[in-house]
């Protein structure tokens, strides 16, 4: 069958607007149309506060104020068919919010937080159907989204999910994104997991094609918040797509091609409200003669803590236990290096002091140095891993404009070269290299 797979994530469900263009996205559809939603824009972030802050704002009030939101973007969710379903979530969710509060649960607390996916289901559901595209509301619990793990850090389970879906026929089924079923009840898929769930749909129902729509074009070869005019990238491959999205949030789920690459699906990310532009298509490895470094990610102003390690201390156990007290806390680790007698990890300046308070605190490690601020870029291009001419060259215009670049020395990547700069250094070195490389635009 020829089936596209269409997810409308957060940015694009702010406006009356945006959910126009969505019907119409919807309506030019080849053959059949599934439809993947996260949360409206703004509404995770709200309950996420609700839940985790003492807010003076009542579960009852609060839960009001989400219901108007919804009725405001989305005014024939009142009247459609799910009117009583729509009520009956909202209720769920101040139980929860309730729940929750009274006893803190990691189940309870990300059965509220999918309510957000719910009520876009219902409410994109209410549209499509009111402008005469016979839709459905599909939760991920009721048509078999599988996941393994708790809390926010879980992963879909694609053989029993490809086993246990079922979709509503003769409607656009319109699935909640982010959530799915566990053994003990529901978990998450972490930032983006939305996309995640459309792939996982997608390779299920060996679909002819993904589209993430967007409310920015495709992928630029540079992230858009450097400001420089990076170029438009018109295609990716998969593996290239998922290393630049490690490095340049919120591109793209990095896992989100993974089910995809099997089957050999393409995956298209396209502006929302311009579907003349075709945006970026990413597919299979087309190897080109030269290896090129194709695009550049960044991830800004990460402070080093480095341990020298005696030989009585060990060194998995070191990484282990630092690993785990940070988890606990929330806080991500960019980068890891571990050599005999040393470790090093980079986290974000952000977190560095409540990262140093924690990792001081424990008995188990010694006290770790705090290095000056570093940025880590990503060159990223199928081949140029083991082309030294690559290396060399951006080595060399490193060092002709004065900036302090190092190469990671980390495993070889055949698709990516990684490296850091000084902190101080980072925008200069993204204009300096994206120029030298022919990654901006004229």
């Amino acid at each position: 069958m020829n089936i596209h797979v269409h997810k409308f994530g957060g940015s694009c469900l702010s406006a009356v607007e945006d959910i126009d263009a969505i019907v119409e996205r919807v309506r030019e559809s080849d053959g059949q149309a599934i439809v993947v939603v996260s949360a409206f824009r703004g509404i995770t972030d709200r309950l996420l506060e609700q839940i985790d802050y003492e807010s003076p704002t009542s579960n009852t009030a609060f839960t009001a104020s989400i219901e108007l939101e919804h009725i405001e973007r989305i005014p024939e969710i009142a009247t459609s068919p799910w009117c009583i379903r729509f009520a009956d979530t909202l209720h769920h969710l101040s139980n929860c919010l309730d729940s929750h509060q009274e006893l803190p649960d990691i189940d309870v607390r990300a059965d509220a937080l999918a309510c957000g996916e719910r009520l876009s289901s219902l409410a994109i559901a209410a549209a499509l159907d009111a402008r005469g595209i016979p839709a459905i509301p599909a939760w991920s619990e009721d048509i078999g989204i599988r996941l393994i793990g708790r809390g926010e850090d879980a992963r879909i389970n694609a053989n029993l999910t490809k086993q246990s879906l079922q979709l509503p026929a003769g409607s656009v089924p319109v699935i909640t994104g982010w959530y799915g079923a566990t053994n003990s009840g529901y978990a998450l898929l972490g930032r983006g997991g939305s996309d995640l769930t459309a792939a996982a749909v997608a390779a299920a129902v060996d679909a002819s094609s993904v589209t993430i729509w967007r409310d920015v074009e495709g992928v630029l070869a540079l992230s858009p918040q450097w400001t420089l005019p990076a170029r438009n990238l018109s295609n990716l491959s998969y593996t290239e797509a998922s290393e630049l999205a490690l490095f340049s949030q919120p591109m793209l789920h990095p896992s989100a091609v993974e089910p995809l690459r099997e089957p050999g699906i393409p995956l298209n990310l396209r502006p929302l409200h311009n579907p003349d532009d075709h945006g970026t298509i990413i597919g299979p490895s087309i190897r080109l003669e030269s290896p090129t470094v194709r695009a550049v990610g960044c991830i800004p102003r990460q402070v080093p803590f480095s341990w020298s390690l005696s030989s009585a201390i060990s060194l998995t156990e070191c990484v282990t236990d630092a690993m785990s007290a940070l988890g606990r806390a929330r806080i991500r680790v960019s980068s890891i290096r571990a050599h005999p007698g040393r470790v090093r990890l980079l986290i974000s300046s952000r977190m560095a002091a409540r990262a140093r308070r924690i990792l001081s605190g424990k008995p188990s490690l010694p006290t770790p140095e705090m290095g000056a601020p570093v940025s880590i870029l990503c060159f990223v291009g199928e081949g140029i891993g083991s082309d030294s001419a690559i290396q060399e060259k951006i080595e060399s215009h490193a060092k002709l404009s004065g900036i302090d670049l190092q190469y990671s020395d980390q495993e070889e990547r055949d698709h990516a070269i990684h490296a850091t700069v000084p902190a101080k250094q980072t925008e200069e070195a993204l204009r300096t290299l994206c120029t030298a490389l022919d990654l901006l635009s004229q």
